[in-house]
C-alpha cells in the first residue's frame, strides 16, 4: 500500500512540477522586462556599462521572485488538480481510495517550503539586495560622468531638472535647471556655461554667467552671478549585511511607518502559500460530469481578494492585522473545503 501511496505522490508532484515550471519561467520573463526597464531609467543619471547594467539586474532579482512565485505556486497547484480533475484522474484515485486529506498531504511539505523561503526572501534578501542596488547607484554617481544629454528635457539630478544644449567632456553649454519642493519654495536658474566635479561624494555643477530666480512663499528674488556652484550630496551606504535587526526594529514602533506596513506586506505574501492550502483541492477538484472548469477564474478571484485584504491591512492595522487575515484565510477556506469538498469526495 505504501509504494501505491509514493506512487500517486511521485505521480501528482510531477504533474505539478510540469505546470510550475512553465509558470514560473513565463512570468520570470515578464517581470525581467520590467526590471530591465526600470534600471534603463538609471541611464539618463549616470553612464553604466554592460557589466553593471548585469550587477543591477541580480539586485533587481529577489524583489521579482519574492512576488512571483507565491501567484505561480497557488496557481499551478491549483491548474494541476484541475487537470487531473478534467482528465478523470482523480475520479480514479478517488475511487481507490485516494481522499483529498491524502492530495494535500502531497502538497503540505512543498507550501511550508516554498513559505519558509519567502519569509527569507522578505526579510533578509529583498532589503539588502535594495540596500545594494541603492549604494551601487551612489557609487557610479561619485566614479563616473553623470549622464547629461544634450537637448533632451526631463533629465533630473538629484532635486533638480536639467537642460542643456551641447555637453562635452563634463562641459555644458547653455543649462536650465528648475527645483520645485512645494509650492511655496522653487528655483529656476539660467546659465551659459557650466561644469560637473565629483569631489568626496559630492556632486557639483559650477555655473558661469548666468541668473537666477528663487520663489519662496509669495517672494521672488532674482540673482545675477558670475560664477555659482550647485551641490548635490551623494546617497550613503543604509543598509549592511550586519544591520537587519536594527532595520527591522524600527517596523515595531509604537507609532506605525512605512517600514511597519513592509513589514506586514512581507509576512503575509510569504505565508500566502501555507494558509492557502485548504483552496489548492477547493478550486482543482471536481466533477468533469457535473461541473465546468472556472479555476482560471477562481485562481484570479483569490487572488486579487487576498491581495486586498493585505493592502488594507498594511495601511491601516499592519501588525494587528497579521495574525487576523491570516486566521480568517485559513478558516473560511478550510469551512469552504469541507463543505464542498470533504463532503462528496
Amino acid at each position: 500500500m505504501s509504494i501505491f501511496q509514493n506512487s500517486i505522490r511521485n505521480y501528482l508532484f510531477l504533474s505539478f512540477a510540469k505546470l510550475f515550471f512553465i509558470f514560473f519561467i513565463i512570468l520570470f520573463f515578464i517581470s525581467s522586462i520590467i526590471v530591465l526597464i526600470g534600471i534603463a531609467g538609471v541611464t539618463f543619471v549616470i553612464k553604466i556599462s554592460f557589466y553593471d547594467l548585469l550587477w543591477l539586474y541580480l539586485y533587481s532579482l529577489p524583489n521579482s521572485v519574492f512576488f512571483i512565485l507565491p501567484i505561480t505556486f497557488f496557481a499551478t497547484c491549483v491548474l494541476s488538480l484541475s487537470k487531473l480533475s478534467y482528465d478523470y484522474e482523480l475520479l480514479v484515485f478517488f475511487s481507490l481510495g485516494i481522499s483529498p486529506n491524502k492530495i494535500l498531504k502531497v502538497f503540505l511539505p512543498i507550501s511550508i517550503l516554498i513559505s519558509i523561503t519567502l519569509l527569507i526572501f522578505s526579510i533578509a534578501i529583498v532589503p539588502l539586495s535594495k540596500s545594494a542596488y541603492r549604494n551601487f547607484i551612489n557609487e557610479k554617481k561619485t566614479n563616473i560622468d553623470v549622464n547629461i544629454k544634450s537637448g533632451e528635457f526631463g533629465q533630473k539630478l538629484g532635486d533638480w531638472l536639467v537642460y542643456v544644449d551641447d555637453v562635452k567632456d563634463r562641459e555644458y553649454k547653455n543649462l536650465v535647471l528648475f527645483s520645485s519642493k512645494g509650492l511655496e519654495l522653487e528655483s529656476f536658474i539660467l546659465a551659459k556655461n557650466g561644469k560637473a566635479n565629483n569631489i568626496d561624494s559630492i556632486f557639483e555643477i559650477d555655473l558661469f554667467d548666468g541668473i537666477a530666480y528663487f520663489a519662496e512663499s509669495y517672494n521672488i528674488k532674482e540673482v545675477i552671478f558670475e560664477n555659482m556652484i550647485v551641490r548635490n550630496k551623494i546617497g550613503e551606504v543604509e543598509l549592511s549585511s550586519y544591520d537587519l535587526l536594527n532595520y527591522w526594529k524600527e517596523a515595531f514602533n509604537k507609532e506605525p511607518n512605512k517600514l511597519t506596513r513592509i513589514f506586514s506586506q512581507s509576512v503575509l505574501i510569504s505565508l500566502f502559500p501555507l494558509f492557502s492550502i485548504f483552496l489548492l483541492p477547493l478550486f482543482g477538484v471536481s466533477n468533469p460530469r457535473f461541473h465546468k472548469n472556472f479555476s482560471y477564474l477562481y485562481i484570479i478571484v483569490s487572488i486579487i481578494f487576498f491581495y486586498t485584504l493585505v493592502y488594507f491591512v498594511m495601511n491601516n492595522i499592519p501588525l494587528l492585522g497579521i495574525p487576523i487575515l491570516l486566521a480568517f484565510w485559513i478558516i473560511v477556506s478550510y469551512i469552504l473545503y469541507r463543505r464542498f469538498i470533504l463532503k462528496y469526495y
